[in-house]
């Protein structure tokens, strides 16, 4: 009886066993990117944008917030249970939708690096006491620089310019971060919310916009993507980061159109989720997660 009683607690102690590693085989399946890949999530949180980078050398990076603390429960899906670390946070301009989130993230993990648009003022607030308080001191990017990330890995920033102080225009999303992040062969372009004008300043100066995923700018709104700046950047992806139903009507039928004119395949977090892709820097793997 008492061998019985062992040999019982020992077959559902295995069993137990068992099912965990089968949970964590599927977690990390998912979840965690193959050696040597890049992966970019395009995090469904609402109307706003929060990007994840998990890097070839398992760094993390994270682009924009979205609108709220909802970005932490998106962060940890895609997170190992030992890993709170955010290595690179960037925040594109300081609008709600994409800085709000940040806020929660500086609260919550350990940030290591901080790219900004601008020196951080009184526009940014409590993001920029945080900030103080976790001893960043940010780095403003201005174009055209390089920052390289590792092995093949680069961000080059086309704007806002270096002349940005003395441009005398308040406009958060015309001061938008603009870069392109570039693993091997592939490329992706990050706008934030940047507008028309921007767009044709950044092209008239000549920046490489030709890209394979383009983000694009302000949620697809009327007042971003003319089809000159997309005609350049001619991307293989194109994804739109919006909420659903939301009451600013993204994206725009014309920015739809548009974009179908140059044979981008459209991705859209209000009806895909959170988007996701993986590159060896040759070949890019696409999947979604609702």
């Amino acid at each position: 009886m008492e061998k019985r009683k062992i040999l019982n607690r020992l077959v559902k102690f295995f069993s137990v066993l068992l099912f965990i590693s089968f949970v964590f085989l599927i977690y990390f399946s998912f979840y965690s990117p193959p050696l040597n890949q890049l992966r970019v999530i395009f995090l469904d949180i609402g109307q706003g944008d929060a990007i994840l980078i998990k890097t070839p050398q398992n760094k993390n990076i994270l682009i924009d917030g979205g609108p709220d603390k909802g970005v932490i429960y998106k962060i940890d899906n895609y997170l190992s249970f030992n890993n709170r670390v955010v290595d690179l946070m960037i925040l594109t301009h300081p609008d709600p939708d994409h800085l709000n989130g940040l806020i929660e993230v500086l609260k919550r993990f350990k940030v290591k690096k901080l790219i900004v648009n601008s020196p951080l003022d009184d526009v940014f607030s409590l993001f920029k006491k945080l900030a103080e308080e976790k001893n960043l001191i940010p780095l403003v990017a201005e174009g055209p620089s390089k920052i390289n990330l590792g092995r093949n890995l680069d961000l080059d920033f086309f704007w806002p310019p270096q002349d940005l102080e003395e441009s005398g225009r308040g406009d958060n999303n015309h001061f938008s971060l603009v870069f392109k992040m570039t693993f091997d062969k592939v490329s992706f372009l990050f706008t934030g919310d940047v507008d028309l004008e921007a767009e044709n300043e950044i092209r008239k100066r000549g920046a490489d916009l030709k890209v394979d995923v383009l983000k694009v700018s302000h949620h697809g709104s009327k007042n971003s993507s003319s089809l000159y700046f997309l005609e350049k950047t001619k991307p293989k992806y194109a994804v739109i980061s919006c909420g659903r139903d939301n009451r600013f009507g993204h994206p725009d039928p014309r920015v739809i159109e548009d974009l179908e004119k140059i044979g981008a395949q459209i991705f859209r977090t209000d009806k895909s989720g959170d988007i996701i892709f993986e590159t060896d820097g040759e070949l890019i793997k696409f999947k979604n997660r609702l």
